[in-house]
């Protein structure tokens, strides 16, 4: 990409990123173009702005240099005031519909100006009316500076159209010491002098309803443009009411992730707990089983002790009434013993 070529880019950018842009430009270029390329100046606000407004629509810089031209040859005119009026309500038309579709396009690119920036981009336009090389610097698109307004209109040897158009038929010259036209020298310079009032009529007509048709367009734009504002605002204030229920979203979901969070937590907690309550469960049940298989065990040897206690008690039951008996029977007097007589004990017999 050659130096001039990046300048077009470079002039389109705002002012704020020219000097990154520009940098980084020079430094991956040729050696031979660093130089050129770093000595590109970074543009003011409104000289931006007037080369977002030549960019966007080259015909209007094309009516613009027009009407200038013809301001210029109407200001030379002592006889052309009338015509100078209405060419200064159209300036007035096109300069006021020129600042406000820069203002547009700065809003556009994401840069809004202020008044006084705008106001600078009517005066650098209206330099541009009055002055033709400020006209063809204005028409490059790469301003640096805006240009203040002019005090009044140069006056010009004759109007430069910056060959936007091809030079119509020059005015036939007038005889010397004479009012009338001669056109090549012979009759007609009456007809040839009607032919030019009517090209420069119909020239007229046409600038006017060019100046009209931009006007009409740039109002036609602000108001698409207003329109295009309304629904950018109200589709940011949908974007808003979204962003603000998905955030409430968002919210009750991390709030639900949390308690799902704890709730598995809680349910690790317990499936441990229900682990280590099986696992004591099943020891205790071991210890039952074996408790169990030692009361089996010992249930045999004990009921038979009690059979065998149970034998012996009777026993030892059945030798107390037998003693008692034996003692009870001693104890008895014998019947076939004389009464005051006993017996002699006999050794060995109990007492």
């Amino acid at each position: 990409m050659g130096v001039d070529e990046l300048a077009e880019e470079l002039y389109a950018l705002p002012p704020g990123e020219f000097i990154a842009a520009r940098d980084r430009a020079a430094a991956a270029a040729p050696r031979g173009e660093r130089g050129a390329i770093r000595a590109l100046r970074r543009p003011t606000l409104a000289a931006w702005a007037v080369n977002l407004l030549v960019r966007e629509d080259r015909s209007r810089t094309e009516l613009l240099l027009r009407l200038g031209a013809e301001l210029r040859t109407a200001h030379q005119q002592p006889a052309g005031g009338g015509r100078l009026r209405e060419l200064i309500g159209q300036q007035r038309q096109l300069v006021a519909a020129l600042a406000r579709r820069a203002g547009q396009l700065t809003a556009d690119a994401g840069r809004p100006v202020s008044d006084a920036v705008l106001r600078e981009v009517e005066d650098t336009v209206h330099a541009a009316l009055a002055d033709p090389d400020t006209a063809r610097e204005l028409a490059r698109g790469r301003l640096t500076r805006a240009f203040p307004p002019p005090s009044g209109f140069g006056v010009l040897p004759e109007a430069t159209v910056l060959q936007l158009r091809p030079p119509s038929a020059a005015p036939a010259a007038r005889e010397p010491g004479s009012g009338r036209r001669t056109a090549g020298g012979g009759a007609g310079a009456e007809g040839a002098g009607t032919g030019a009032d009517d090209a420069e009529g119909a020239d007229g007509r046409e600038r006017r309803a060019s100046v009209t048709d931009i006007t009409e367009r740039a109002r036609a734009q602000e108001r698409a443009d207003r329109e295009r504002r309304q629904r950018l605002r109200k589709a940011r204030g949908e974007a808003e009411e979204l962003a603000r229920a998905a955030r409430g979203s968002a919210e009750e979901a991390t709030a639900a992730e949390r308690e799902l969070a704890s709730a598995r937590r809680r349910l690790r907690e317990a499936r441990e707990q229900v682990h280590g309550l099986t696992e004591e469960l099943r020891r205790a049940k071991r210890s039952l089983s074996a408790a169990e298989r030692t009361e089996r065990a010992a249930r045999g040897p004990a009921q038979r002790a009690r059979q065998a206690a149970e034998r012996d008690r009777k026993r030892a039951e059945a030798a107390r009434a037998e003693a008692d008996r034996a003692e009870a029977d001693r104890l008895a007097p014998d019947p076939a013993r004389p009464p005051g007589r006993r017996g002699r004990r006999r050794p060995g017999a109990p007492s």
